[in-house]
């Protein structure tokens, strides 16, 4: 069956992990076809013995009429072009005959190219060698290359726990991730990796190269960037799994803790010498935390008892003046992997959520220290929930479980990686910033648990009851939360 790309291309987003908009009545307002990597359809070679006949990035632009006005995001297929072959090609999303994206009118095959072993070989050696392809009608690509490649085993596969974006790696060196949802101005990961990769520092990856895009639809010119090849850390661990793993065998993590504050401070420094940096009145940051607070309490009252203690907590920030810098954005534990070399850093991309332009902006680096506290407290909650579990299962309900209880294993976390992050313990006007931005993620977590795991909202309320009273609870046996990745 030969189909249009617009129907190919509507059926593969209703199915795919990365697309944003599932159950959202959808149509197409463009496709636009990017050069191809290599040297296309008519390169030397093409389609000799396997039947390709090129990769090239098809943009294709949606609208959701189900709010005004309508929402609009464009998404990339990364297409590997076959001509049809006695079984599907890996990844295939079907036939077609349209020459905005074949530039045939014959019937080929259109694939998910990052399935595809021999299309990803071509990608990898497009950004290595930074090919400058002629543009098309549509647009124009452009590679850039940083380092070279390892002499090693580069062998393509796909990472298949994937989401947002798709991640292949090359062997065991490189991992290519391929943006999908396409943002408007310079990606920060790939601004993040680059800035921080003049340092040699040894806490993010190498980054190898990257590909940016330039496309028009009628008027409109927009740059985005398309993919970032990044070094592949060798036998790393998640940083999350094994805190949980920590914490529910009763095992001290502290020396963990500590090497992860080390490891922000390395970062925060980095961002510091490469981005601007202000100082600004704090007030106005604690204004907005309440404000935050003050729309949220409709749609959680389990707040309303805490409102005072959290507003005394934000009021705390006014007239003081803040360091603000580029910072990460959204860290937690399962933003970092420990390797053999130590703790590394991943996704500088901040909070999904939030604007790019809001991403960019500056903000200060206790937002980062408070979003690994309160990943230590899910991870201390989750520890004990499993705990609680083994006992019941081994028929000794009331066991306390081995080594450090889940509270004793959180205040460790705590302190070992505040004491190494900022060299000494918080105290005075550091430590009422720590709080205010503690709080304020708590109240985010309620919002969001309460929308998404009501089950698991205890967590963050019993964080924001310790933070507004003089006698600490914490969240022992609660519900465990796997962490987004």
């Amino acid at each position: 069956m030969v189909d249009s790309f617009d129907d190919l291309a509507t059926r593969a987003l209703g199915s795919a992990r990365w697309y944003a908009g599932k159950g959202r009545p959808l149509r197409i307002i463009a496709v636009t076809a990017l050069p191809w990597y290599g040297e296309g359809p008519g390169r030397p070679g093409a389609d000799e013995g396997t039947g390709l006949v090129g990769v090239r990035p098809v943009l294709v632009t949606v609208g959701h009429d189900d709010v005004r006005p309508a929402d609009v995001d464009t998404y990339q297929f990364l297409l590997a072009v076959r001509h049809p072959g006695r079984a599907p090609a890996p990844g295939s999303y079907g036939t077609c005959a349209d020459r905005r994206v074949t530039d045939s009118r014959e019937p080929l095959e259109v694939a998910d190219a990052t399935q595809d072993p021999e299309a990803m070989a071509m990608v990898l050696a497009a950004i290595s060698t930074a090919e400058k392809p002629d543009p098309t009608p549509g647009g124009t690509i452009r590679h850039h290359s940083l380092v070279e490649l390892p002499h090693t085993d580069l062998s393509p596969h796909p990472f298949r726990g994937e989401q947002s974006n798709t991640s292949v790696f090359f062997g065991d060196a490189l991992m290519l991730k391929v943006f999908r949802r396409l943002e408007a101005g310079h990606n920060l990961d790939i601004a993040v990796h680059a800035a921080l990769g003049k340092d040699n520092a040894s806490s993010t990856a190498v980054l190898y190269g990257w590909t940016e895009g330039h496309w028009r639809h009628g008027t409109d010119e927009t740059t985005a960037d398309l993919a970032m090849l990044v070094e592949r850390f060798r036998e790393a661990e998640d940083g999350w799994d094994l805190a949980c793993a920590a914490c529910t065998a009763g095992e001290d993590f502290a020396t963990e803790a500590a090497a992860l504050g080390r490891a922000l401070r390395e970062v925060h420094e980095g961002l510091a010498r490469h981005f601007p940096t202000a100082r600004v009145d704090a007030g106005p940051i604690g204004a907005r935390m309440g404000e935050r607070l003050d729309q949220t309490c409709g749609i959680a009252p389990q707040l309303l008892p805490y409102g005072t203690g959290l507003g005394a907590i934000f009021a705390a920030l006014d007239e003081h003046v803040l360091d603000v810098q580029h910072v990460h954005g959204d860290f937690h534990l399962g933003q970092v992997l420990r390797t053999p070399d130590g703790w590394r850093v991943i996704d500088f991309e901040g909070e999904p959520l939030k604007t790019l332009t809001e991403r960019w902006a500056p903000d200060s680096p206790w937002r980062d220290v408070a979003g690994m506290l309160r990943s230590f407290d899910y991870a201390a909650a989750t520890g004990a929930q499993l705990r609680t579990r083994a006992a019941a299962a081994a028929g000794d309900p009331g066991s306390a479980g081995p080594g450090l209880t889940p509270r004793q294993w959180r205040q460790n976390c705590r302190d070992s990686f505040l004491e190494a992050y900022h060299q000494g313990t918080p105290t005075g006007f550091d430590l009422a910033v720590l709080r205010a931005y503690e709080a304020d993620k708590a109240v985010y977590e309620v919002v969001y648990e309460i929308r998404n795991r009501p089950d698991w909202v205890s967590i963050p309320l019993g964080a924001v009851a310790e933070l507004v009273s003089p006698s600490p609870i914490t969240n022992d046996g609660q519900s465990p939360i796997h962490e987004e990745k």
